[in-house]
Formats: C-alpha cells, structure tokens, sequence
C-alpha cells in the first residue's frame, strides 16, 4: 500500500481542483474588442454583435456606439474591426450596420396564439352546445368556451371549455385532461403539439356564478394550478409562493416555470435561485446544462461566472446553446466571450 503524508495529499488535491476548474472554463473563448475612455459608454440600442455565422462569436464582427459628454456636450464614437472613429454630434442612420436596432432573438417562444381565424359557433337547436370550428372540422359539444389559443400556423388549437359542468383543457387532436378554477392563459410549444394552461384559484365559472361570496375562502383565491395537455397537474401554488412566468422555450417543446427562486424544468424543479429568473435571462439545453443572469453577473450552472453581458446572442446548433456576449471590464476594456453552456 502507498501511504502519502497528508501535505502531499493536499498539494495533490489543490492540483486537482486547479485542473478542474480550469477545463471548465477552458471553453471560454474571449477577445479584447476596444478600451473606452473616462466616462464613456456603449449605446446598446445602436451596437450589434454578430453571431451564427458558424465561427462561434464572430468575435471580429460586431459595431460599438458609445457616447460621452465633453463640456456639457454629447459626443459618439463608433468602434468596428478598423478602429475608432468620431466623435460625432449625432450618429446617422447610414453609419450603422444592418441589424444594430434590431431586437436580440429571445430564448423563449414568443408567439401570439391569435384566435382570429377560429369560431365558436352555437348549436341553433341547444344553446347550451357550443363548438369550436377550424379548418372545416368542428370540435364539441361543449357547454361554455372560455378560453380559445390557436397555434400561428392555425392547424391546431387548444382550449379551456366546460363539459357536463366540468372545466376541461382540451386540444383540437382530442387530448382532454380534467381542469379546475378559472382559466387565465395557456403556453404553446413552438411546433405546436404541447400546451400547458393556468388558472387561478379553485372555483369554476358556473362555482363562482353560484357560490356566496362570504363562502369563498380568499386566501386561495389566486392560487395558480399548471395543467399540461399530457395529463400532468402542478400546484396548486398559492399566492405566497409568488408563481413567476411559464414559457417554452424558443427552439425545442421543453418548458419552464418560476415559482419564487426556483425554476422548474418541464416540470421538474433544477434548484432555488438567489433571486427570481426571468424567462428572457435564462438559457438551458437540459438540467444539467444552462445559464442565466443574475444581478451583475452571467452564470452558468457549472459554477462560471463573469461579469455582466452589455450585449448578447445565442445560438443553437446539435442540441447545444452558445452564448456569445459583451460585458464591460473595470479597466474599461471591452471584451466579447464565447461559451457553450
């Protein structure tokens, strides 16, 4: 047997988790962009970062408009792959490259479930028969239609409806699952096949017609209950847990919900936060592998930590999200990363 004295089991150690640490964050590429000048800070409306363009960041592809004040006056410069350039009195439309107003691509599905093009048309024999009419095919009967989503394409939609006095989340394909309380919204998948609805507190519409006010328990009355197309119910959540956003997200049918500090992914919660995580900060490829913001500060779920991203994009190829970014470093260094999360 080798017996190792306990200093060189500790060197040993620290070597170790010297190496660790730095392949996990061997993956970061960076590059200094520019160094900015006293009192001077990037315009982000008018900066843009290119990526997609198959060589992670594109690093030397990217715009800077900064602006600073100089005896009471506004002054821009503009950075790009030649240098610096101004200052300006004013930035005009044609020195800026295509896409730097535009808005950053979301990590969430953000799509309007617009139900225009759908009818809900009574039976003229019993007006306590409604029925959801699309593409020529007519969906019911049912008693009362109270909320109605239908997915961009308009192949298929999904609705919150009465049966028999039962409130039903049902879909256009025939998935109906058993519902309750009053329905506020409902999510969609970006291909359309998955759905999770929201409502709120624990009576029905006809209930809440029927009951005496000084009957309902108000402390539950906003509790919010999830229940997805698959059959699956989460919560009730009452109020005091504080039920933050739900949200697909933009490039796959997985989907997420916040209640206070902690995130659920597809149901299933990854771990308290130390504060609440928006949808439109929070990037994931499963639940081992994501990142979010946080404060003044981009992390990532292997323990990274850098400073706060000025700028960001995403891309995702093979199942895997890279973020490419720009944060500003207190020597007034500007410098663009690359990690895949």
């Amino acid at each position: 047997m080798i017996r190792m004295g306990k200093k060189r089991f500790f060197v040993l150690f620290l070597v170790l988790t010297i190496a660790i640490s730095q392949a996990a964050f061997a993956q970061v590429s960076q590059k200094k962009m520019a160094t900015l000048g006293p009192n001077e800070y990037i315009v982000t409306a008018e900066s843009v970062l290119l990526a997609g363009s198959g060589a992670g960041c594109a690093a030397d592809d990217f715009l800077l408009v900064t602006q600073t004040s100089r005896s009471g006056k506004n002054q821009f410069f503009i950075y790009d792959r030649s240098g610096r350039r101004g200052p300006f009195d004013k930035i005009a439309a044609d020195m800026l490259r295509k896409g730097a107003a535009a808005e950053s691509r979301k990590p969430y599905y953000d799509a309007e479930f617009n139900p225009e093009d759908i009818q809900v048309t009574p039976d003229p024999d019993d007006p306590k028969k409604n029925y959801i009419e699309l593409n020529g095919k007519k969906i019911g009967p049912f008693q009362q239609v109270m909320g109605l989503y239908v997915t961009p394409d308009k192949a298929r939609f999904y609705a919150f409806a009465a049966k028999a006095g039962q409130l039903r989340f049902v879909s256009s394909d025939g998935r109906d699952v058993a519902a309750g309380g009053m329905p506020n919204e409902a999510i969609i998948s970006p291909d359309g096949t998955k759905a999770v609805g929201k409502c709120l507190g624990h009576l029905t519409l006809f209930e809440g017609m029927e009951v005496d006010p000084n009957k309902i328990d108000w402390n539950t009355f906003e509790d919010v209950t999830l229940y997805a197309i698959d059959g699956r119910k989460f919560g009730p959540f009452p109020k005091s847990a504080d039920f933050g956003d739900m949200w697909f997200l933009a490039d796959s049918s997985d989907w997420l919900f916040t209640v206070g500090h902690t995130v659920y992914f597809n149901g299933t919660a990854l771990k308290p936060f130390n504060e609440r995580v928006s949808k439109s900060a929070f990037w994931i490829d499963d639940a081992a592998h994501y990142a979010w913001i946080e404060s003044d500060k981009l992390l990532f779920s292997d323990g990274a930590s850098f400073p706060y991203p000025v700028m960001l994009k995403f891309e995702k190829k093979g199942g895997k999200t890279t973020l490419c970014w720009v944060s500003l470093q207190a020597n007034g260094d500007v410098v663009v990363y690359s990690r895949t999360i």
